[in-house]
């Protein structure tokens, strides 16, 4: 069971010997006879202990590694000496990463041919969690596997976040290839450089949203209420709301609808009752401000069939603590801050205030015009092939700058919430394979992108590859017990952070009770009956932290997960370490 706040009698039934508990020791068993057991994370030690993945593995063409955090020493390293073993066992030839698309190929000359600075080609991918030693030491041995003749290994990203690159590289083939076309696209590049306008869809809203535990509401009735304050709220209102999912998607949703404060008010208390299906996946909750103006929160209560609920650890419905504890806060365009200045009960409270955005800036460009504008460009690529050809340019370099021009395009439907980002990942992917037939690609990103199974409706990238590749695609999760992790402070800066063993019931400790310290684990084996099939189909908590981290709120980074849904595979380190950056 997940460490959470449960009726009495379950207590009483916990305190019992564990026979009369809920038994969890034929899943660990299971476990433990199945297990991959490998002996260090680290490359360079031979495969010996990996052979078994042979076998499993087979014919696969693309191999997905994930993370559950993006700054663990010990989850890097596996993937390299995944790479390492894929790369020297298995025929793989590609190698991609969660990395805007341009710039992590600079990386790929470095590799082939030893052209440039990785360090510096490492700095110039953007984002921190790649920038370390663990990363610089797969690419150096990227290198030396190239130079060796014992094979071949590109390197390649898949992501398309940021424009400026990509955009360059098409303002330079037309230059060389179509002058005529220049100042069309010059217009189209400044579009994709600008600042955004937000889209209402996207930044509608300042929020201070909570992951409710199901286990503890399921098949109950909900009263979910707080005290609000307002403050020249106009062109929206401040409020509370509860969404409750099941697996066929939103079960349950409850708003304060008309009676929502707007304008100046007093603090007012107000309340929402709704029932919680015994079969539902996943609860949501918290308050909101839509609008201009400013809004406080205090005092929030959550009721389950008329019993208070209360679990300090996971939640501050007070709003005291130094930061919110168990919401993630903010909104594009709005101020989502704790106040010891204003509030009802106590010393703080919390408050939203709309202040500048994107929208507000003059030079700000609409994504869906700048999307449109990008649809142009790449339509005019495709379309002038033949007299690219005539003019000497060659195929491949014709084809590389539509891609570019795509991976622009992908960036501003992104930005207009038109296309996903893991859907546009999705497509780069298969480009990637499809430019070399017949090759195996290992692909590197977080749990959240790899999996192959999604849930509110969102597709993961991993899921839209399994509908184009089917089983020539395997995944593997990463999941770990304890330990230390790089990420971003919540509002703050980069640090360390360590964690202590994962909550009782979690995916994460009972993978733990193996006593296995690192293991491979396929989960295409579970029993389809029994105890053991029963654990596996259920849903359990699991550890998925990003680039941001905050102590306050630890269980607002476990996430409900059913894992043979989403990956094929499970990698489990025991116990990790942060990730080393590499020195400036």
């Amino acid at each position: 069971m997940r460490f959470e706040r449960v009726p009495i009698a379950v207590l009483l039934l916990a305190a019992l010997p564990s026979a009369w508990a809920f038994d969890d020791q034929p899943v660990v068993e299971w476990m433990r006879t199945n297990a991959v057991r490998l002996t260090t994370p680290e490359a360079g030690h031979g495969f010996a202990d990996m052979q078994p993945l042979k076998k499993v593995i087979g014919n696969a063409r693309i191999v997905a590694l994930g993370e559950a955090t993006h700054g663990t020493r010990e989850f890097f390293q596996l993937k390299h000496r995944m790479l390492e073993f894929l790369a020297t066992e298995m025929g793989f030839t590609i190698f991609s990463i969660e990395a805007n698309m341009p710039e992590a190929y600079r990386l790929n000359d470095y590799v082939l041919t030893g052209k440039g600075d990785p360090k510096q080609l490492l700095k110039g991918m953007y984002f921190w969690t790649w920038d370390t030693q663990e990363v610089l030491n797969m690419i150096l041995w990227m290198r030396e596997f190239n130079k060796s003749g014992m094979g071949r290994v590109e390197f390649t990203g898949f992501d398309m976040q940021t424009p400026d690159v990509a955009a360059e590289i098409v303002r330079d083939f037309i230059a060389r290839n179509d002058p005529e076309y220049g100042a069309a696209l010059r217009k189209a590049s400044g579009m994709a450089v600008a600042p955004s306008r937000p889209t209402p869809a996207k930044t509608s809203f300042g929020v201070a949203t909570g992951s409710f535990p199901v286990r503890a509401a399921a098949g109950k009735r909900v009263r979910f209420g707080g005290y609000i304050k307002t403050e020249g709220v106009t062109g929206g209102y401040a409020g509370l709301w509860w969404r409750v999912d099941g697996a066929s998607g939103v079960l349950a949703f409850a708003n304060l609808q008309d009676r929502a404060p707007t304008g100046t008010t007093h603090w007012k208390h107000y309340e929402l009752d709704i029932p919680v299906a015994a079969d539902a996946t996943n609860i949501n909750f918290g308050a909101l401000l839509a609008g201009a103006g400013t809004a406080w929160f205090d005092g929030l209560t959550v009721e389950l069939d008329g019993v208070p609920y209360q679990d300090p650890a996971a939640f501050d419905f007070d709003f005291e603590s130094p930061s919110p504890i168990g919401f993630f806060t903010g909104g594009d365009g709005y101020q989502v801050q704790l106040d010891n200045q204003v509030f009802h009960s106590g010393k703080q409270s919390l408050r939203m205030k709309r202040v500048a955005a994107a929208a507000d800036d003059p030079k700000a460009v609409d994504p869906k015009l700048a999307a449109t504008a990008w649809q142009d460009v790449v339509r005019h690529l495709e379309a002038s092939r033949e007299a690219y050809r005539k003019k000497g340019a060659s195929a491949n370099d014709a084809q590389w700058a539509i891609q570019n021009a795509r991976v622009v395009l992908q960036c501003m439907q992104m930005r207009a919430n038109e296309v996903t980002r893991d859907r546009s990942m999705a497509e780069n992917v298969k480009w990637i394979l499809d430019r070399s037939p017949g090759a195996k690609i290992v692909v590197w990103a977080h749990n959240g992108h790899v999996a192959a199974g999604g849930s509110q409706g969102y597709e993961p990238m991993g899921a839209a590859l399994r509908k184009m590749f089917g089983d020539q695609m395997l995944v593997f999760g990463f999941a770990f017990n304890q330990g230390s992790f790089q990420a971003v402070q919540q509002g703050k800066r980069l640090r360390d952070f360590t964690v202590p063993p994962a909550p009782a019931g979690s995916l994460d400790a009972t993978l733990a009770a193996t006593g296995i310290p690192l293991f491979a684990l396929d989960l295409r084996q579970v029993p389809k009956s029994g105890p053991v099939a029963a654990w596996w189909s259920e849903s359990h908590r699991t550890r998925s932290i990003g680039a941001v981290y905050s102590e306050d709120s630890p269980s607002g980074y476990l996430m409900d997960l059913a894992a043979p849904e989403s990956f094929d595979f499970l990698l489990f380190v025991e116990k990790t370490t942060a990730a080393r950056k590499n020195p400036d």
